[in-house]
Formats: C-alpha cells, structure tokens, sequence
C-alpha cells in the first residue's frame, strides 16, 4: 500500500505533502494580495490638489459642495472624494498621472458621460453631473467646511 493509500479516508484520496505545501504557499500569496493592493492606491492628496487647479472658481465650487453635503450621504475626506472622481476618470484615460490638459479632458469626457447615462444630482434646485458634484464636494473639503459632517439622510438626496 503507497503512502498515500495509507492516508485516503473513506474514498477520498489522500492530499500529498508536495501539495499541502503549494496550497498554503497560494494561501498565504493570497492573503498578502489585499496589502499589496492597498499599498498600490496612490496617494490622492496630490490629486486632489490637481483637480483643484482646474477649477475657475474653487470658492463658488466650494459653496456647491457645501449645499450638497447638507442633502447627501458623501464622503468627507479629500483623498477619499478624489479617489471617488479618479475611479469614474478611468475609463477615459486618466490613471492619476499626465498633464493637466489631458487631466481636464478626462474630466470634460466624465462628465458628458454622467449627462449622458441621466447620473445627476440635484444642488439647490439645479441638475449637475455627479463628476461636477463631486468636485464642488472635494472643494467644500478642502477649504475646511464641516457643514453637513454630521450624515443627512438618503432619503433628503436626490441620487446621492
């Protein structure tokens, strides 16, 4: 009888040492994957500024966002909002490096496709691309309003 007959319980054969060792090396890769990944997220506060560079009037913006975080269930953060508008530049190009131009094309691409597939929201009665929104939020963050950190309900929010 082999040594792995010796081991097989009740018809089940048995798993070799060879085997045993490459599942957990796969385990133990596998578990390594989400820190590796976390240590890819790029650093948003850099972007942030940016996409604030492009902004013709980052104090009207910032009033926008502040009005919108009354009704919204938005993140709070810089980094967070601006990895938020990075992932929706992506499709178009845009993985947080180039210049500024092609950064404001991929903006300008966002947001015709936002207009496009109806992703708005609503700021004080007006209908804004959920890009632009997002925007004026990362503005009101960074200029250092609180307005609106404590969570307004869903419900108040028209899409978000």
């Amino acid at each position: 009888m082999s040594n792995n007959q010796e081991h097989a319980h009740e018809g089940h054969p048995a798993i070799s040492r060879r085997n045993l060792l490459i599942l957990g090396g796969v385990a133990i890769v596998a578990g390594a994957l989400p820190v590796t990944f976390l240590a890819l997220e790029p650093d948003n506060s850099h972007f942030a500024n940016d996409l604030m560079s492009l902004l013709a009037e980052p104090d009207a913006a910032a009033r926008l966002g502040t009005e919108w975080r009354k009704v919204a269930t938005i993140a709070r953060e810089p980094a967070v909002i601006a990895s938020s508008i990075g992932k929706r530049l992506n499709p178009h190009g845009w993985h947080n490096q180039g210049t500024p131009e092609e950064l404001r094309e991929a903006l300008k691409a966002a947001i015709v496709r936002d207009y496009a597939n109806n992703d708005m929201v609503s700021i004080g009665g007006w209908q804004i691309a959920r890009t632009s929104a997002e925007l004026c939020a990362l503005a009101a963050s960074l200029s250092g309003d609180s307005t609106g950190d404590e969570a307004a309900p869903a419900a108040h929010a028209e899409h978000g």
